[in-house]
């Protein structure tokens, strides 16, 4: 079962992903991200990046969407991780069973508006949360589990 869909440019570092997966009790986590799973080096940096004991998986877009249907027969407690607004939107299109989004940081870049303590987005990314918001997905910021949770206000 899929109990948290994460959106992170980082994908997998430190504290953060320990206090989110043991908060969700993630048995398994998903980093859904094109340029990461075509590259053998980051793949492995990842790999060192994850909590002992939690299998990890780095699938593109196009092979997340593939394993869905695998996906919701295991039994195990997920967490998705996405790397940017384009590719998440993507998949919340063509999966549309996802209800809620993490927003947990999105880098500052030149033309990015801030949204919130470590939420950036460019117009384009802007408009990929709007469209996650028109679908009628819940979208929140949260770092972490033990700091508040903040409204998303495009």
């Amino acid at each position: 079962m899929i109990k948290l869909v994460r959106l992170d440019y980082r994908l997998l570092h430190g504290q953060v992903v320990f206090s989110w997966c043991s908060y969700v009790g993630a048995q398994r986590i998903i980093v859904v991200d094109d340029a990461a799973a075509s590259d053998e080096l980051k793949k492995a940096a990842l790999s060192l990046s994850k909590p002992a004991g939690v299998r990890l998986n780095i699938f593109s877009l196009a092979t997340t969407l593939a394993k869905m249907p695998k996906v919701e027969t295991l039994n195990e407690n997920i967490m998705m991780i996405f790397g940017n607004t384009e590719t998440l939107l993507a998949f919340c299109e063509a999966y549309p069973k996802i209800k809620e989004i993490n927003y947990g940081g999105l880098a500052n870049k030149a033309g990015a508006k801030q949204y919130g303590s470590a939420i950036f987005m460019t117009e384009s990314e802007a408009e990929d949360t709007r469209k996650l918001v028109d679908m009628g997905i819940k979208l929140y910021i949260q770092q972490t589990p033990s700091l508040k949770v903040e409204p998303l206000n495009l």
